[in-house]
């Protein structure tokens, strides 16, 4: 193992061997030398098990040629754009290469020896539907047609594998949601301060509508009445009774109201889940939109009963019944008096009128009570329609509140349903192209700021998922132990160790140990939660780059700091995966020759008269006009049977 520019001479040991270092001039004293403190043996893994992927906004057939001559064994094809593709842009998408174009990358890479897999449009943002304006099916629809698009790429030019898919599903507050993330308690007020800062997103069911709850705004809200117990108590239509108290300015009776911080509604949520075990369990910022739209729902039926209800309706048509009687009367009475006669039963006249209606001595009775009569019949009709409008209102809010949900529980169901039919059209193009390993969806976890990326949301997203296309395949007909066993093939994860490692900059640790025993922390906790996904058997795919923690750099394997050997250890311990995809980014080959260096693969080459490093090869690599001299992994003769005439080996 080399560390550093180590230098090597003769023509036994080469710059990039593995398991020795000189101590002397004498170029063929050597010595074994030792891993590093904490770090593990080599993970062993060889240039055909290394792969690399290929520029995504490049022509992919010509992007596979380049990676071929650079000597990759492993090759995987991307994308970036969305719908109509675009070269010129960049923009590329899997239905811009047509038949022959695919056929001559399926051939290219067969006849090379080289292993193929696709990686879906990186435009693909998310699977859950959701845009700017809340969640929308239309935009799930589409994101599940891109991903199609690269399972029926694959099926042409692959012989199998995994189809990478990006999560990013929503931003979700970090602390609350990861406790291994939060300060440790000589910080805590630090903690309380992003407590109150995060924000919290609540989703109608019925119209992907999202609502942000503010854990930073207390809001004023009545004091209810409780028992002995501390349980609320009911008046006799079921609603909660309210407290009252003096108001010392006025003297008057009120209702008692307080300012609720966002601790209150976490116990009101604790409170309601333990009274309703039966009962879907509710979140903090569910409590929180109940409670604040349930007040609505009080104001609007406290209108309704403002008009009276029904009761009252009743009594009004009562009293219309009669007006209209005794207008009738009087209409008769006025059609059989001589009009020079009709002064004698004017308004004034008739006392049973008086007292009843308006003062109006200018008028006949007829006259004064068909003006009633409309005015009745208009207060009826505004008591009736303000009536079922209030009450209408109610009850929308009642049902709302049924409705609403917390953005994790909705999101996971969509993008569980999104995964599962991608993996059922993976299964039947599988089929149909009679691939020699099953095509299989892997959704990536992405940054620690989009929900997708912690290791259990990625366990959670592939294990909802394949239950979601169980269900799909026992509805055809599938028995469950069946269904299961293909929604286990088609849908795998991929993780990517380097952006699992960009958690580290949420990772604070113990303020009392240093810097590196809080790295040390943190990197096992990382390869704890991979390792477990690897013996669940929820992995199918790795990407390896490196950084330093903070952002997703794509520096060279070993020049950061994730721990890519351990992780790699950890995974092929269970069997989770038989190769690595090391992503470049601007070094591009250059990445592919550090994973075979990081890895531990050696190179064999003829004798120097100086001293060799591994700069030396990495510049030759591409960059000599000169032959090679060396050979690397298998591309090396054996040893055992590279003999002369008499029988000595050469090496």
């Amino acid at each position: 193992m080399l560390y550093g520019n180590n230098y090597y001479k003769g023509a036994y040991f080469h710059a990039m061997d593995r398991g020795y270092q000189p101590l002397s001039d004498d170029a063929n004293v050597m010595a074994p030398i030792e891993p590093m403190d904490g770090e593990p043996q080599l993970s062993g893994l060889t240039p055909s098990q290394i792969g690399i992927p290929t520029p995504p906004m490049q022509n992919q057939l010509e992007a596979l040629q380049a990676k071929i001559r650079q000597g990759a064994s492993r090759v995987e094809l991307g994308f970036t754009g969305r719908g109509k593709g675009s070269m010129g842009q960049g923009s590329t998408t899997p239905e811009m290469y047509g038949m022959e174009e695919r056929r001559d990358i399926k051939e290219l890479a067969e006849w090379n020896k080289v292993i193929l897999t696709t990686h879906a449009s990186i435009g693909v943002g998310n699977l859950s539907g959701l845009t700017e304006g809340g969640f929308n099916e239309m935009a799930r629809e589409q994101a599940l047609n891109e991903i199609k698009r690269a399972v029926d790429f694959a099926a042409d030019v692959t012989q199998g594998g995994a189809i990478v898919v990006h999560t990013g599903e929503f931003q979700r507050p970090l602390y609350d949601n990861y406790p291994e993330f939060m300060l440790n308690p000589a910080e805590a007020h630090l903690l309380e301060g992003e407590r109150k800062k995060a924000v919290f997103h609540i989703v109608d069911d019925r119209t992907g509508q999202i609502i942000p709850i503010r854990t930073d705004q207390p809001v004023p809200l009545p004091v209810w009445k409780t028992n002995e117990s501390g349980k609320y108590l009911f008046d006799e239509k079921g609603e909660k009774i309210p407290e009252t108290e003096v108001d010392p300015a006025t003297g008057r009776e009120r209702y008692k109201m307080e300012l609720r911080e966002w601790d209150y509604f976490v116990r009101e949520t604790e409170k309601w889940n333990s009274e309703n075990p039966d009962k879907t369990k509710r979140t903090p910022e569910l409590q929180y939109q109940i409670e604040q739209v349930d007040l609505q729902r009080l104001q609007y039926a406290g209108m309704s009963s403002f008009y009276g209800g029904i009761e009252r309706a009743k009594q009004q048509k009562e009293t219309l019944d009669r007006v209209k009687k005794a207008l009738q009367f009087y209409q008769n009475l006025e059609k059989n008096l001589p009009v020079e006669e009709q002064w004698k039963i004017m308004f004034h006249h008739e006392p049973q009128l008086r007292g009843i209606l308006p003062a109006s001595p200018s008028q006949l009775p007829s006259e004064v009570l068909t003006e009633h009569k409309k005015q009745i019949e208009a207060d009826l009709q505004r008591m009736i329609f303000a009536e079922v409008a209030y009450t209408q209102q109610a009850e929308q809010i009642k049902y709302t509140q049924q409705h609403l949900m917390p953005i994790r529980d909705y999101a996971i169901k969509k993008t569980a349903d999104t995964i599962a039919r991608a993996g059922l059209f993976a299964m039947q193009k599988s089929e149909q192209m009679r691939t020699k390993e099953p095509l299989f969806i892997a959704p990536e976890n992405i940054f620690p700021e989009t929900y997708g990326s912690h290791p259990h949301e990625l366990r959670d997203m592939v294990l909802e998922s394949r239950k979601s296309m169980a269900s799909y395949l026992k509805v055809k007909g599938y028995d469950d132990q069946h269904a299961k066993e293909l929604a286990e093939q088609h849908i795998k994860a991929t993780f990517d160790v380097g952006h699992g490692y960009t958690w580290r900059k949420y990772f604070i640790g113990d303020a009392d140990k240093s810097i590196a025993e809080n790295d040390k922390a943190f990197k096992k906790w990382l390869l704890d939660e991979v390792e477990k996904l690897a013996k669940d058997k929820i992995l199918g795919h790795v990407h390896i780059s490196d950084n330093f923690g903070y952002e997703d750099e794509h520096v060279d394997p070993g020049m950061g700091r994730a721990p890519i050997k351990e992780f790699i250890e950890r995974v092929r311990k269970h069997g989770a995966i038989t190769s690595v995809t090391v992503e470049p980014a601007h070094q591009d080959y250059r990445a592919m020759l550090s994973g075979w260096r990081h890895f531990g693969s050696s190179i064999y080459g003829l004798a120097r008269p100086y001293g060799d490093t591994w700069a030396d090869v990495w510049r030759g690599y591409f960059g000599r006009t000169a032959p090679p001299y060396f050979l690397y992994g298998e591309a090396a003769p054996d040893p055992e049977h590279w003999v002369v005439w008499s029988g000595t080996r050469l090496e």
